[in-house]
Formats: C-alpha cells, sequence, structure tokens
C-alpha cells in the first residue's frame, strides 16, 4: 500500500472521489448494468493500490466486453472508463516523488534538465493544490512541459538548445479559481517557482503578464497565461518563463493536442508553398516545423515513421542547435517535409485514431471535430507514451545505485 502523507492522503481522497463522480455521470446517463460494481471495486482497489499497480488491468476485460457497445463522446463507454481510470492512477502515483532532487542540477550551462525540471513542477503543483484545499478550492492539477522540450532533449536529459523558453502547462478541474488578475492558483505558485527558479540560477523580477485568456460560451474565463519576458526576448528571439492554467483541460495532453492537432490540419490543407514563404515570416515557419515535430513526439504510440521520415526528423533535430535559423536551411527542410508525404501520412493516421476515419474517406477537421472533446481513443495512448518518457527523463536525476564488491 502507498504510504502518504496527510496532505498525499487527502489528495489520494479528492482523485478517488473526482473519479466516483465521473463515473457516476456516465452512469447515469447510460446505466449499464454492472458499472456501479465496478466503480466501487476500482475505488477500493486505489485505496490499496501497491505503487505501479495498473488499476485497469483488472477490470479490463469486463470493461470491453460489457461496455464496448456503448457510444460516448466519439468512442466507447470502456474507452471513457478505462481514461477515468489512466487519470486516477496516475494522480495517485503522482503524488510519490514530489521531493526536491539534488543529485542533477537544473541548469547546465543555461541548458536544461527536464526530468530534474518536472519533478520540481510536480513539487509545486501538489503544494499549489494542498494550499488551494487549505483555502476551500478542491482541485486535481496535471502538469508538463508544452511543446518543443521533448524533441530537442539530449540522451543525458538536457536540451540540446540553450535555455530560451519554459513553459508550464497545467491542466486542473473546472472549479480551480481563475480571474484576469490571476487569481490563488497564480498567487501561491508564481512566487514559489521564481524562488527556485532563482536558487537554480535564472534571476528575474516578480513582474508577470497577464495574456492569452479563453472564455467559454457563457464568458467564463478557462484560461490565462502567467509570462515574464526575460530581458533578452524580441519577437524573432523569444526568451520567456510562462505557466499556462487551463480550467477546462484536466489534463497536459489535452491542452497539447488542442494546439498541436489545428496546425496539422493547417499544414495538410495548405496548397500553395510557394506562396507560404512570402506570407509566413521565418520565426513563425520555424516554430510550425517545431510544433509539428512535437506532434510527432506526443502521439509516437499512434504512428509509426517511415524510414525516411525518422532520418530527415535527426536531421532535423540537429539543424535546430543553430542552422535552422537560416531560413534556406528552414525552407529547405520544410519543404522536404512537405513533399515526403509525412504531414499527409500523421494526418490520415491520427484522423483514424481519433474519429475511425479511414485516409481519403473524407475530409477531417481536428479543429471542430476533435478538440472540442478530444475522445479518450486518443488521449489514452498520447498519456501512455509521454508518461513512460517523463518517467526515463525523471530517473536520471537518480542518484547511481553504489557498487560493491
Amino acid at each position: 500500500m502507498i504510504a502518504f502523507s496527510a496532505a498525499g492522503k487527502r489528495r489520494a481522497d479528492r482523485a478517488i472521489r473526482h473519479f466516483r463522480t465521473s463515473l457516476e455521470n456516465h452512469a447515469a446517463t447510460h446505466a449499464p448494468a454492472g458499472l456501479s460494481e465496478l466503480i466501487d471495486h476500482v475505488t477500493q482497489q486505489a485505496a490499496t493500490a501497491m505503487p505501479g499497480m495498473d488499476l485497469w488491468a483488472g477490470i479490463a476485460a469486463d470493461c470491453r466486453r460489457d461496455l464496448s457497445g456503448l457510444s460516448v463522446h466519439k468512442g466507447t463507454l470502456a474507452q471513457a472508463v478505462e481514461w477515468e481510470t489512466l487519470k486516477l492512477q496516475t494522480r495517485l502515483h503522482g503524488i510519490e516523488g514530489t521531493s526536491p532532487s539534488t543529485f542533477v542540477p537544473l541548469f547546465r550551462n543555461r541548458h536544461v534538465h527536464i526530468g530534474r525540471l518536472i519533478q520540481l513542477w510536480r513539487r509545486l503543483a501538489f503544494d499549489t493544490e494542498t494550499w488551494l484545499a487549505e483555502q476551500g478550492y478542491e482541485t486535481l492539477l496535471d502538469i508538463g512541459p508544452w511543446g518543443g522540450f521533448n524533441f530537442v532533449v539530449d540522451d543525458d536529459g538536457y536540451t540540446r538548445m540553450a535555455f530560451a523558453r519554459l513553459t508550464l502547462a497545467v491542466g486542473s478541474l473546472p472549479g480551480t479559481p481563475l480571474d484576469h488578475a490571476g487569481g490563488p492558483f497564480f498567487e501561491h505558485l508564481l512566487p514559489c517557482y521564481r524562488a527556485e527558479l532563482q536558487a537554480a540560477g535564472v534571476h528575474f523580477p516578480d513582474q508577470w503578464q497577464w495574456q492569452f485568456p479563453k472564455h467559454d460560451q457563457a464568458g467564463r474565463l478557462t484560461e490565462l497565461s502567467g509570462t515574464h519576458y526575460l530581458p533578452e526576448h524580441t519577437y524573432d528571439r523569444r526568451t520567456f518563463i510562462k505557466v499556462r492554467l487551463s480550467r477546462t483541460c484536466e489534463t497536459v495532453e489535452e491542452l497539447t493536442l488542442q494546439d498541436l492537432l489545428p496546425l496539422l490540419e493547417r499544414l495538410h490543407f495548405t496548397t500553395d508553398w510557394d506562396l507560404y514563404p512570402e506570407q509566413t515570416q521565418p520565426v513563425d515557419a520555424r516554430f510550425d516545423l517545431q510544433d509539428f515535430l512535437s506532434l510527432n513526439h506526443v502521439v509516437e504510440s499512434l504512428y509509426q515513421r517511415t524510414a525516411k521520415e525518422e532520418r530527415l526528423l535527426n536531421e532535423i533535430k540537429d539543424a535546430y542547435r543553430g542552422a535552422v535559423r537560416s531560413p534556406h536551411v528552414l525552407y529547405t527542410y520544410l519543404n522536404t517535409v512537405i513533399r515526403s508525404g509525412w504531414v499527409e501520412n500523421l494526418y490520415w493516421a491520427l484522423a483514424e485514431a481519433a474519429l475511425g476515419v479511414k485516409r481519403y474517406q473524407r475530409a477531417v477537421s481536428f479543429d471542430r471535430e476533435v478538440c472540442p472533446h478530444i475522445p479518450p481513443r486518443l488521449l489514452i495512448p498520447v498519456r501512455r507514451h509521454l508518461q513512460k518518457y517523463h518517467a526515463r527523463l525523471s530517473a536520471a536525476t537518480s542518484p547511481p545505485a553504489e557498487v560493491t564488491a
């Protein structure tokens, strides 16, 4: 059984309550026989789970047999149950390992160790979530790096490029307090985050800009970013520290896919690539290419790259050390990606993964059909893949095992 602190136990209780409420809402809508018993079984298992225990494995066969015939959000009720169970499991296990690691420096010559950074973010999120609960705000925070960090990491866990942008993405529950001036989440997390970065050698004043607000149809604020632009920031060379909070996306995977799937759609439906360089500044084209590669990393469990695509990916990764800043190099790589059919291949692979639409069956709009409510059939493999990837990075922060004669 996992040994939690008092704060960890309260978080586990919150996670189990949310799991039960989410599935009870499905039960009220679909009323399948046996779902209430299944909910009881999983919550009992969760309360006594050993570290690493797979809660889904114990119910997978029954769920797929009994619930696969019921449709939920472009998928099945079995997939919805698997998604809620996976979130519960990661919320329980995410309580572990929040103590700071001092074995691996966070920064090395301005290169960032992503595993160490993720550990720091998890600890800050856990502390912030605990503080919010003490103020009467019950939520569950899910954290992770947004975008480009994932594909520019060397084997030692440090980023290939020197630190320029740190974007912490945070998913949360709808009840998380948020207003246009930040609100309690930012009030607690940002000073703690700044103190940690300063202790690691990155010094900057306590000044944040509130940016990129998003609202739902009722006008309710659903997302906000707190950003500090560092002195060397320019439009062409962007360097900043950002914390992005959503209370419509519970997980970072939802946030990431909501951004990157429309990019893939736009690239797929762009027809005049001779006009593209004239209408797109090199810095924006560079981010288009970078985000396309980030999406490839995120969905590696859903799309197997060809040998040609893999070689091209590795070439472009190396180019992002500096050569890609040349417009000639940038547009040469972008044209090669387009001509290779890589964008088209990925577009159709994800259309089938998300909606079951096969190649050329019909056009798919990720922006309209998928992003408003990303189906669990797409989220589940993405989350499992990124969890394994981040676990490998975090493992590199542990001290080496002692060798005895």
